[in-house]
């Protein structure tokens, strides 16, 4: 059976340090999985929020032998609890358009209460999804929170159909600025041919380019982008390095004091020198993340290497 853990648990709560009470050491798979249904069952009843537990190598020298990816150790894994699922309708379709001219279909639902909080949307992810559930307008579905915290549709209850359901039309052009929206061969992702000249993407796209991981631009977020775009101030990612020729106009805008955009300028100054690796995760290329950048960074040393191949 699972036992209390010890050792450097223990040394923990010698030092004073809060140490998670359902904690154990299990010998087996099966002590794991008694692991797992226990603290199951107490879910309900704990002060804070779970979705799961998780697994990990208790010895420091395994652990360094496994290793770890970009994002997660090798030597732990997650064990989810099953999702709280729910009833509601399908009311619409809308198209939404990411930084690489990705068109996502989301269903927006009838709100409903879903492990405790009101959920009113939920992604479609691509047309295959779609045609697959064989999902319609009109449509009762069962959701439930993937991970108690993405709203997903799990299946549509075509027994409750009344006849007036919709069969949803996948758009050939991109909903903002009407471009031919075009999926390659092989691929379940149907994009925006528009680039930069689609405002959904321009907007996207300099979220990401000035976002924590990247330039990490403080003070220009998603309500200073838009505003700035809609003035006509930024097109492209060197337009916010112009931004200082606006500073008279910028102090015409509500919310934009003399300090605020001091703070903002300097700011976008002690960003016109960043790491390489992060230069190359804010272009936002498709399928190029902070792992792969960082390995092109290592590889290449400098932008103008890289431009060079």
């Amino acid at each position: 059976m699972p036992k209390p853990i010890g050792g450097f648990w223990q040394t923990l709560r010698d030092f004073g340090f809060s140490v998670n009470d359902l904690s154990r050491r299990c010998d087996d798979v099966a002590d794991l999985l008694a692991t797992y249904q226990m603290i199951g069952r107490q879910r309900i009843d704990l002060p804070y929020d779970i979705d799961g537990v998780v697994y990990k190598i208790d010895r420091h020298d395994y652990q360094q032998r496994l290793g770890q990816v970009a994002r997660a150790p090798r030597w732990a894994m997650a064990h989810k609890f099953p999702a709280e699922q729910a009833k509601t309708v399908i009311d619409a379709i809308d198209i939404q358009v990411g930084r690489t001219g990705a068109l996502t279909p989301v269903a927006r639902l009838a709100p409903i209460s879903v492990s405790g909080v009101i959920v009113s949307n939920a992604t479609l992810h691509n047309e295959d999804e779609i045609a697959r559930k064989d999902i319609r307008i009109g449509d009762r579905v069962i959701i439930q929170r993937a991970g108690d915290v993405i709203p997903q549709i799990v299946r549509v209850l075509s027994d409750a159909r009344t006849g007036n359901e919709t069969i949803f039309d996948f758009p050939e052009s991109c909903p903002v600025c009407h471009a031919a929206a075009i999926r390659p061969e092989g691929e379940a992702v149907r994009r925006c041919s528009g680039g930069l000249n689609c405002a959904a993407q321009l907007f996207e796209g300099l979220k990401h380019f000035v976002a924590r991981d990247a330039f990490d631009i403080e003070g220009l977020g998603a309500r200073q982008i838009e505003q700035f775009i809609d003035l006509g101030w930024v097109q492209t990612p060197a337009d916010i390095f112009r931004l200082g020729d606006k500073s008279a106009a910028m102090a015409e805008l509500d919310g934009y004091g003399d300090l605020s955009i001091k703070k903002l300028l300097s700011a976008i100054d002690v960003r016109r020198e960043i790491g390489l690796e992060r230069f190359i995760y804010a272009l936002g290329i498709r399928q190029v993340g902070q792992a792969t950048a960082r390995l092109l960074a290592l590889h290449y040393g400098s932008a103008e290497a890289m431009l060079a191949r």
